[in-house]
Order: structure tokens, then C-alpha cells, then sequence
């Protein structure tokens, strides 16, 4: 179920989390978890089991949120591939534009193809399930940090307590096979959109498990390994989601309109809305002004034509 305006709130709360300098207030129940799966595992792998573990219930809590973020994304490229004839018409007005008139209005007819048929230019992306993790990297990096025991743990002889260039290729390369799934089944003009921002999450992965301890990039790499599951679970959901959008998406050609600049749509949004509602407001007030002035004229009218009367009878 999509919440609206998750995302937001959850990024308001996690900036409170850093500035009152809470952000690793899971450290206490995450070094307790880790302590209790070293005794009931026990082992020198223990503590490593337990960070596995660990990423594995934090996943399937946020499971349903990031199957129902990927179905998402995924309608939203098939809704795009139907959009794509208007797309290659405004890419060929990019390339022969001229003037500055006419390269603002290609600029502009991307922007209101995707917005007259209801598409979201960031593809269905949603940061919530990212930004609620961070309180548990913050907390899982505290514990190591701080706790000897687990500071000095380690899983089949890596260190989790310091730098593990292993894990942090090991995650790169996950991701990476991640984001190669996550492209099968996509048209090729979305595939080349599509591949510099897919290319970027596994260099980012690498540099940030790469400087962190080897816990982090520990959890950071059976995450991975979850969400190539996700991506395969997609994939065999394609075919019936894509037939789903082909019954249910009613493409709007506006795209020689908006070419032309004969589109006239007007914003949509909260801040829209609400600007709405304050000329409606300031429109019914002056109404009643001009009402209330009309019926004190007519007052006055009437006044004066009484006393008028009044003088021709005396």
C-alpha cells in the first residue's frame, strides 16, 4: 500500500535523527541481537551469521514496500515504451531546433507528454525503503565500532571490524548483475536512458563499502543478493504487467501540440492547489466587495431620491 508522502516525512525525520545527533539510536539493540545470535550460533562465524540474519529480517519486513516499488517502476517503463513514438518525434525536433524558442518548447513537450499521460519522469523510483535503512547502516557501523567483541569478530577469516576490499567488490559485482537484470525485457531506447544511471549504483556501492568497515559491506552485499530475487520475481511479472498497461493505458498523442506550443495545461500539485484555492478565495472576496459597494450605492440611491421627494412636496 503507497502511502503519500512517505518519502518526505521519512526524510524529515531521518535529518531530526542527525542533527539531534540520534541517528545511531539502533546501536543497543543491534549490539544485543548480535551478542544473543553469537551465543545461540556460536562459532567464529557467529557474529557474521548474525549481520546476515540481521539483513535478511530488515528485507522481509520491507518487502512488500520494495516488490510494490519495483511493480511500480516496472509499469512506468512499459507505459513509457508505449509513450516512445511521441519521444522519438520530440528527440528529432531537439536535433533540428534552431532557434532558443524552438529547443524550449522540445524541452518542454517532453515534460508535458509525460504529464498529460500521468507518467512519472523519475520512473517509478521511491527512496523510502532507502532512507529507512539508514538508521539500521548507522546503528550496525555504531555496534561494530564501538563493541570489541564484535569489533574483532570476523566471517571466514574477513575482518568485520576494518576494511574488507573483498565484500566491497563482492557487493559491487552483485550490484551490478542487479542492475543488468533489471534492463532485461526494457526497449533499447530506454536501455541507453537507462544504463549510465544503472552503471552508477555499483561504482557508489563500491566506493561506500570500500571506506566502511567490513560488517556494513557485509549487509550491504546480502542485501544485493535479496534484490537480485526481487529483480528475478519482475521479470517472470513482465509479461502479465505489460499486458496489464496495454488493456488499461489510454496513450494521449499531445506531442504536435506541444511541439507547436498550441498546449495550454494547467500545473498540477500541492503548491498548485493551493494556489488555486487562494484565487478562488481573493476572487469571492472581491466579489463580495464589489456586491457590497453595488448594494450601499443603491442605498444611498434610494436615500437620496426619498429626500429629493420629500422637498418637492413641501
Amino acid at each position: 500500500m503507497k502511502i503519500k508522502g512517505l518519502t518526505p516525512i521519512l526524510f524529515i525525520l531521518l535529518i531530526i535523527l542527525f542533527v539531534t545527533g540520534h541517528a545511531d539510536f539502533l546501536e543497543g539493540p543491534l549490539t544485543s541481537f548480535m551478542h544473543m545470535s553469537e551465543d545461540w550460533i556460536g562459532g567464529t562465524n557467529a557474529v557474521g551469521w548474525s549481520i546476515v540474519i540481521l539483513t535478511f529480517v530488515v528485507r522481509l519486513i520491507l518487502l512488500p514496500m520494495m516488490i510494490h516499488q519495483q511493480r511500480g517502476a516496472t509499469i512506468q517503463q512499459e507505459k513509457m515504451r508505449l509513450l516512445q513514438p511521441q519521444m522519438s518525434k520530440i528527440q528529432e525536433a531537439q536535433k533540428t531546433a534552431q532557434t532558443q524558442e524552438e529547443k524550449m518548447l522540445a524541452s518542454q513537450a517532453m515534460m508535458a507528454v509525460y504529464r498529460e499521460n500521468g507518467v512519472s519522469m523519475l520512473g517509478g523510483m521511491n527512496f523510502a525503503t532507502l532512507i529507512i535503512q539508514w538508521p539500521v547502516f548507522m546503528g550496525l557501523y555504531a555496534a561494530i565500532k564501538n563493541s570489541h567483541e564484535i569489533a574483532h569478530a570476523t566471517f571466514f577469516g574477513i575482518n568485520l571490524g576494518s576494511q574488507s576490499p573483498v565484500l566491497a567488490i563482492a557487493t559491487a559485482v552483485a550490484y551490478g548483475v542487479q542492475a543488468y537484470l533489471s534492463l532485461i525485457g526494457i526497449p533499447a531506447e530506454q536501455k541507453k536512458q537507462m544504463q549510465s544511471m544503472m552503471l552508477m549504483m555499483p561504482i557508489m556501492m563500491l566506493i561506500m563499502t570500500w571506506v566502511t568497515n567490513g560488517g556494513i559491506a557485509l549487509y550491504f552485499f546480502v542485501g544485493a543478493l535479496v534484490m537480485i530475487i526481487q529483480t528475478l520475481i519482475i521479470i517472470v511479472w513482465r509479461p502479465k504487467l505489460r499486458a496489464q498497461v496495454a488493456e488499461t493505458f489510454v496513450v494521449k498523442d499531445i506531442v504536435d501540440d506541444a511541439l507547436a506550443g498550441r498546449l495550454q495545461s494547467e500545473p498540477t500539485g500541492p503548491f498548485a492547489e493551493a494556489m488555486k484555492a487562494a484565487q478562488a478565495q481573493q476572487q469571492g472576496t472581491e466579489r463580495k466587495d464589489i456586491t457590497g459597494n453595488v448594494s450601499e450605492s443603491d442605498t444611498d440611491s434610494s436615500k437620496s431620491n426619498g429626500r429629493n421627494a420629500g422637498k418637492q412636496k413641501h
